[in-house]
């Protein structure tokens, strides 16, 4: 099968090394086989084809969001689809030249021709800027929690002082009407 990746045409290779996305392929041993340019500047390491899964982690520094503990190898959707799911995450972030990036990830199996899972292909992106949003909505949502609080607050303090004021309209009509 490389041999058979590895014939396709320039062209095809060409459109793997410009996509948006990193891209980033393990055969069926788990050993690293191919990344494109934007995985690369992810993950700050090319291919290093000795690397066994159990390594993975470490070389690519790959940990659980917001830990400092690697990422479950386990979890990995690059381990699931060696057994044959395809998944997606978000609670992954590489830890690269002083940087924390959380990542968009997913991967599937790739099987031959008799089914049997050959290589498993995994997609991902920096989702950093989609985090600082939802960071800054959340921020958003609770100051507008904070105000209606103040607001429903201020409510029923005008609706007792309207009370009190009915209160005592009603006691001086009440003495008017007797006099």
């Amino acid at each position: 099968m490389a041999a058979q990746l590895l014939s396709l045409p320039m062209q095809f290779k060409q459109f793997l090394e410009t996509c948006p996305i990193g891209i980033f392929i393990i055969d069926a041993e788990g050993h690293p086989y191919y990344v494109n340019r934007k995985a690369l500047d992810i993950l700050g390491k090319g291919v290093l084809s000795s690397a066994t899964i159990d390594q993975l982690n470490v070389i690519y520094q790959s940990y659980q969001v917001e830990t400092n503990q690697f990422y479950p190898i386990t979890d990995n959707p690059l381990i699931r689809a060696l057994q044959g799911e395809s998944t997606t995450i978000e609670d992954m972030e590489i830890h690269q030249g002083g940087q924390i990036i959380p990542l968009e990830f997913s991967a599937v199996p790739v099987y031959d021709d008799q089914g049997k899972i050959i290589f498993a292909i995994s997609t991902f992106q920096d989702i950093s800027d989609r985090r600082r949003q939802d960071k800054k909505q959340e921020q958003l949502r609770q100051e507008l929690m904070r105000k209606n609080q103040g607001l429903q607050q201020e409510n029923q303090s005008l609706k007792a002082m309207i009370e009190r004021q009915k209160a005592e309209i009603a006691q001086l009509q009440g003495q008017y009407s007797s006099q």
